[in-house]
């Protein structure tokens, strides 16, 4: 019995410590794994940086070794030049080295002549006491080359090629004779050529000899690296990559170049990673030093790494936690149970599904319960005015009374098919975000006209209070952003009784190099909303019903298309509302700013002017035709009709140039639609057929549709219903210019 129950509890013991074995197991594997692929990776990444770094410093030195050769070129050049001029004082001598400026193309260099005594004469005329003798002695080398600042111009570090002249130049009173000519080069000029402009302000360059001590360098910041020998500087830092400093030194004198990687520890204690290139100046025993931070000739392999270390450690947590799951639930033997919890969360989900769906309906129900009847309401009005005005022919007040209210209803009736039309182009992903110039001031100013005009026969004021807007000329979707404001706004007159206030504020908030932060209020005084509506106040279709709030409801799908707009945007909106107090919206809007914008320029106001043009209109339905030919010759214009896109190629085809000076095109027509006619128009082989204007009006109003137009060689799309003020306005625009004025 004791043997039973100890076999019993040896497999117990197995069945409890057998997921926890293979558990520590799997994460050493996976250390172990993720451990050498990291040394890997970061064994590769700054094989990767090294040779960045090289190519860098290999352009350096080259860049160092041409302006050597350029320099003893100059020097040889001038020697020339000297040796055929006659030389017999000092005067004719600084005469001289002045006229070999000209064969020097950079303007900050310099030629010097030296003499025994060890006096220069250079080329700005001025003279003084060379202080470096030894260069000039008899026993010193013919041809030297080093870094030296010119005792009169020592504000500046020049890099100086001194030979001695073949022959010396001899003064005619015997006081002194001429041994030696150089050419001083600007090493600020140089500095420019080797700075690497990708690094900014985080690469810094020295020009070391061969004992390592550096000849000059060229940082943006004091306490890095100010001992001479920069060499055994490095040597004192913390080598992460590359080897030794003996490596280091070895394998530039082998391939000419080489790089590695070290901690540096600056003044403020702040430990920092930086590599350094070393590339030989073939010209001269010299070598250029490169240091750039790992962070910036890195970045993006650190963010590779930064990445790679993250998917790691996330896969290594999901790897484990799913294996925990799986042991736990084979050690619980709770399979049965899971499955009925995932049925049960599935029916839940499908009675939620089932329960916005029925929302859904419900909701879509009852917009078309309002339609029927907003739809109605606008539709009863324009036929029981036109009856009235019928009835009363002959009386101009009251015929005028019935056509203002006729337009009214017109107009809201529009408003009531767009807000359907947007909501389905939302829904159905249409919708895009144009990124155009625009000026946000000229925005506010057109929004503020138009529910002006709304408030003008209201006892309502309208407030605006803006701010100061540093950048108003910005880039952004100003269709998108008036439609919001006008949404808005338009609410705000129809729920806002007489005496209220209606008020728009809007000021730039920040900015940056390239975008600015704009937020906008728009509040009123009207009856406001209950605090349990608004969480549903964006949503489509949504209305709060009390049965008294305005005499035309409209759809229930302004606010969804406003949140829509703004989101597309990249904005945020939030409302504040109280009922009988009033309401608030707030929007927050970031927009591009529009460098190349000039301020303050005002457009060309264009004055119309149709009297005599004469003009193909091309319309199928017979009112429309009607309406545009009376609006037309009401302007002086001579019209032409044609029915079909076919009868309009015919006519402009069959007449000869100049009979008509443009073209308005429908664009759903029988026989041939528009947009063939246009193409047809555009193929023929006259003149004017490239050129007379063709402008599109018609009712298919999107962005595609004007694509269409355009691609067809269109110059216009006028939308329908037609904006009077915006199509005489468009056609004489094209009218003048056709004229010449």
């Amino acid at each position: 019995m004791k043997t039973k129950e100890k076999k019993n509890g040896i497999r117990y013991k197995g069945v409890r410590d057998g997921p926890i074995l293979l558990i520590l197991l799997m994460v050493a594997v996976m250390v172990t794994v993720s451990g050498r692929y990291l040394k890997f990776l970061d064994s590769q990444l700054f094989e990767e940086r090294k040779g960045n770094i090289v190519e860098f410093t290999d352009k350096a030195a080259q860049i160092v070794d041409s302006v050597i050769t350029y320099s003893w070129q100059q020097v040889y050049a001038c020697e020339h030049m000297m040796s055929i001029d006659t030389i017999a004082t000092r005067e004719e001598l600084m005469d001289s080295v002045v006229s070999t400026k000209n064969f020097i193309d950079e303007t900050s260099s310099l030629v010097l002549a030296f003499d025994g005594d060890g006096n220069y004469y250079c080329s700005d005329r001025k003279s003084g006491v060379w202080q470096q003798t030894e260069l000039l002695a008899e026993d010193a080398e013919d041809q030297q080359q080093l870094v030296a600042v010119v005792p009169h111009r020592d504000d500046i570090i020049y890099f100086l090629c001194i030979k001695r002249l073949e022959e010396p130049i001899r003064f005619q009173d015997g006081s002194s004779e001429v041994t030696h000519l150089a050419v001083a080069v600007d090493l600020g000029a140089v500095q420019r050529k080797i700075t690497v402009k990708g690094f900014g302000d985080k690469c810094y360059t020295y020009l070391i000899n061969e004992e390592g001590m550096w000849l000059f360098k060229y940082t943006f910041a004091n306490g890095f690296f100010e001992e001479n020998d920069v060499i055994a500087s490095v040597e004192d830092c913390e080598i992460i990559h590359g080897g030794t400093i003996e490596d280091f030194v070895r394998e530039v004198e082998q391939e000419g170049h080489a790089a590695l990687e070290f901690n540096y520890t600056g003044d403020d204690g702040i430990e920092q990673k930086w590599f350094v290139g070393n590339a030989v100046v073939t010209e001269e025993s010299w070598y250029v030093l490169l240091f750039v931070p790992t962070s910036v000739l890195g970045a993006a392999s650190d963010i590779l790494l930064e990445r790679t270390l993250r998917f790691f450690a996330m896969v290594s947590i999901v790897f484990l936690v799913m294996t925990v799951i799986i042991i736990t639930v084979i050690m619980l033997g709770r399979a049965d149970k899971r499955l009925v919890r995932q049925k049960e969360e599935a029916n839940q989900l499908l009675k939620s599904a089932a329960e916005q769906a029925n929302s859904a309906n419900k909701a879509k129900s009852d917009f078309l319960s309002h339609m029927s009847h907003d739809i109605r309401t606008p539709i009863n009005g324009i036929m029981g005015m036109t009856d009235i005005a019928m009835k009363n022919i002959g009386n101009d007040e009251k015929i005028q009374d019935c056509l203002n209210k006729i337009s009214g209803s017109s107009q809201h009736l529009l408003g009531l098919i767009n807000d359907v039309l947007d909501m389905s182009r939302i829904e159905s992903g249409k919708t895009r975000v144009k990124n155009e110039n625009f000026d946000i001031r000229t925005c506010i100013d057109n929004c503020i006209s138009i529910i002006g005009g709304q408030v003008a026969t209201r006892d309502l004021e309208l407030v605006r209070e803006l701010g100061k807007f540093r950048h108003p000329c910005l880039i952004g979707d100003e269709l998108h952003l008036r439609q919001v404001f006008i949404n808005i706004l338009g609410n705000s007159v129809k729920f806002t009784p007489d005496g209220g206030e209606i008020s728009f504020r809007a000021w730039e908030m920040e900015c940056t190099e390239e975008k600015a932060l704009y937020r906008f209020e728009l509040a009123d005084t009207g009856i406001g909303m209950k605090e349990e509506f608004l969480p549903h106040l964006f949503e489509a279709f949504a209305q709060e019903d009390d049965g008294t709030r305005t005499t035309y409801k409209g759809t229930g799908l302004g606010m969804a298309i406003t949140k829509e707009f703004v989101d597309l945007m990249g904005g945020t909106i939030q409302v504040e509302s109280k009922l009988n107090i009033g309401t608030k919206f707030t929007i927050e809007l970031w927009f591009d700013i529009d460098h190349d914008a000039r301020i303050g320029e005002s457009q060309v106001d264009y004055q119309v002017d149709l009297v005599g043009m004469k003009v193909l209109l091309v319309e199928d339905i017979e009112l429309n035709m009607e309406i545009a030919q009376c609006m037309l010759e009401d302007e002086g214009a001579v019209v032409t009709p044609a029915m079909n896109g076919q009868e309009a190629v015919d006519l402009f085809s069959d007449n000869p140039p100049g009979t008509f000076d443009m073209i308005i095109m429908d664009i759903m027509m029988p026989v041939m639609d528009g947009i063939t006619a246009a193409k047809t128009i555009r193929a023929m082989e006259r003149k004017d057929a490239k050129t007379i204007p063709i402008v599109a009006m018609t009712a298919n109003a999107y962005e595609e549709d004007v694509q269409k137009t355009h691609d067809a060689g269109m110059n216009a799309h006028l939308s329908k219903p037609i904006d009077i003020d915006l199509m005489l306005k468009t056609l004489s625009i094209f009218y003048s210019s056709n004229r010449g004025e």
